[in-house]
């Protein structure tokens, strides 16, 4: 990844762009950021209107502005937005990305949500459930939607409507040290295809470093934790709860339990760790292997200084190792920006989603180089092609992302995570039996899906 230091054209000396990257993308965006310390205080979209002066000032709730890594560089992308469009201003409010969903689901409720906000995963679904977000297909042309990646689409999509546009893209891959596989025998440039194989590797990493994580998987009890492991599931043709309701008591998910309670019996993994505390771990080559986003590039990089090269000659990343299913897949858990239907700024709001998604000087300054993740464009050009024509974006554009697959968001995946990832601790921590997990997790869920 090329980092934004290393650039010879930055923002601050290079000319400002007054086009989005495949014009007319037509996407009109929404923006911002800034935290409330007060539900009922907040700036809601009824408040934000036209001044006298004609200027349109929208509020633009998100939790980029409230993270060291992203802050600077959200302001200055939202500063280079008001300077392309004077008319408009943006009030950003930081509201911590553990809190964002829940909160905007109280302003709803309350009826003063901000104008725009950034959101993801479940989170977007527990907010369109509520019925306030604005259908997007009124806002943005068919060129505009059609310039991002379909499974974008389909993933903003609830009850037959658009109602959440990507920003960045954040697929999960499955990355491995070349280094440490060559050391423990293994062919380096020959990752795992299969769970066989992955378990092969993983005993020859054990043998040969006793003292690693052979395997970065986050497992903790958490949405994201099911997010993460979903894919896997998928593999061995598990969906322990869906539209039809529970499904957690079925041999495929039994065959799923049953490996997980393998991988933690050998110590090939460690179930009691978030995904981000492997990063610097694998920065200083005790991670073998690790299902991560596409930000683990830039932690890497930012934590043991490596160039772009070295980086590329010590990981690499490839699709999921496949189980009985036979298909890999990948849960994209990047970042949505959605329109609330009481903003009074509908057309303003759009403008600004256009920019943040689609703009050059947006992906490049910040989706790429301060948020470390890829952008939702189909047809990237000039800098951004550039910039996109590395080894392991070219890995994620053409073979991981079109393994995407989207778990059951919304209510159900809200009351479903707890039962199946509470019974993926027990599995991992105390060698229970799979079946009767897999017995316990129905029934969890049918009480919770009811």
């Amino acid at each position: 990844m090329q980092r934004y230091s290393d650039r010879e054209n930055t923002s601050t000396n290079r000319a400002r762009r007054h086009h989005p990257l495949s014009p007319p993308l037509g996407l009109r965006a929404l923006a911002g950021a800034g935290a409330l310390a007060l539900l009922m205080a907040a700036c809601g979209g009824d408040d934000a209107g036209t001044s006298e002066d004609g200027t349109v000032t929208l509020t633009f709730a998100n939790w980029a502005d409230t993270e060291d890594a992203t802050r600077p560089g959200l302001q200055e992308t939202l500063e280079q937005f008001e300077e392309e469009h004077p008319d408009i201003k943006i009030e950003s409010e930081g509201i911590g990305f553990s809190d964002i969903g829940q909160q905007m689901v109280q302003r709803v409720q309350a009826g003063n949500p901000p104008d725009v906000a950034q959101l993801a995963g479940n989170d977007t679904f527990a907010v369109a459930s509520t019925e306030a977000l604005a259908p997007l297909g009124e806002h943005l042309d068919e060129e505009t939607i059609s310039a991002v990646n379909p499974a974008d689409v389909e993933g903003g999509t609830y009850e037959g409507e658009l109602v959440a546009f990507p920003w960045i893209d954040s697929p999960q891959g499955f990355w491995y040290n070349k280094g440490l596989m060559a050391d423990a025998g293994l062919d380096p440039e020959q990752p795992p295809e299969t769970i066989d194989e992955l378990m092969d590797a993983l005993a020859a990493i054990k043998e040969e470093f006793p003292g690693i994580t052979p395997l970065g998987l986050d497992v903790t009890n958490r949405p994201f934790g099911l997010g993460a492991n979903w894919a896997w599931m998928k593999t061995f043709g598990a969906e322990p709860f869906g539209e039809s309701g529970a499904n957690a008591n079925s041999p495929e998910m039994v065959e799923y339990l049953s490996w997980m309670s393998e991988l933690a019996s050998n110590d090939y993994i460690e179930p009691g760790r978030k995904i981000g505390e492997f990063r610097p771990q694998a920065a200083q080559d005790e991670v073998a292997f690790i299902w991560d986003q596409d930000v683990f590039q830039g932690v890497v990089q930012d934590t043991n200084g490596m160039s772009d090269e070295e980086f590329f000659e010590a990981w690499g990343v490839t699709t999921l190792p496949t189980g009985p299913s036979g298909e890999p897949y990948s849960v994209n858990q990047g970042h949505q920006l959605v329109i609330f239907n009481n903003s009074e700024n509908k057309e303003a709001a759009a403008e600004l989603i256009e920019y943040l998604s689609t703009s050059e000087d947006a992906i490049v300054d910040y989706t790429m180089d301060t948020a470390l993740a890829l952008p939702p464009v189909t047809e990237p050009e000039g800098e951004v092609a550039e910039l996109m024509d590395t080894p392991v974006r070219q890995s994620f554009i053409e073979d991981i992302n079109p393994t995407f697959t989207v778990p059951p968001y919304g209510q159900t995946f809200s009351a479903g995570y707890g039962p199946v990832m509470a019974g993926l601790q027990q599995i991992v921590t105390s060698g229970a039996d799979p079946a009767d997990v897999a017995e316990d997790i129905q029934s969890k869920l049918e009480s919770a899906l009811d």
